[in-house]
């Protein structure tokens, strides 16, 4: 038990009161989500939005200048750059296959009959 309000109390100097965190962290969500553009976020997007906003509240809850709460942001919109990048590869890989074959479906069409 003595171990749990170790990291209890170290947490509480970086990450700032746990009521409060909590508090401003989900104000910030129900911000976000209020928004019509959050709908149109991919589940990938809406997650590290959220994740941002916890890690926002630790900085103006905790220690500004504890470095891994702004490598923690910057990881999370990291993620979602990659994700993104991903998801155009795939686009344009299928996007070429399906050019490759309409290609390769007219070279193997048989010729037009001729007229009589």
């Amino acid at each position: 038990m003595d171990n749990i309000q170790n990291v209890l109390t170290e947490r509480a100097r970086t990450h700032g009161d746990f009521e409060h965190v909590a508090k401003m962290s989900q104000n910030l969500k129900h911000m976000m989500k209020s928004t019509r553009a959050f709908e149109d976020l991919d589940y990938y997007m809406a997650e590290s939005l959220e994740q941002m906003a916890m890690k926002i509240a630790r900085i103006l809850s905790g220690n500004c200048f504890d470095k891994d709460h702004w490598a923690d942001i910057s990881g999370y919109a990291t993620l979602v750059v990659r994700q993104i990048e991903r998801v155009e590869m795939e686009r344009l890989i299928t996007e070429q296959v399906g050019e490759s074959n309409n290609w390769a479906n007219k070279q193997n069409a048989p010729d037009e009959p001729e007229e009589v």
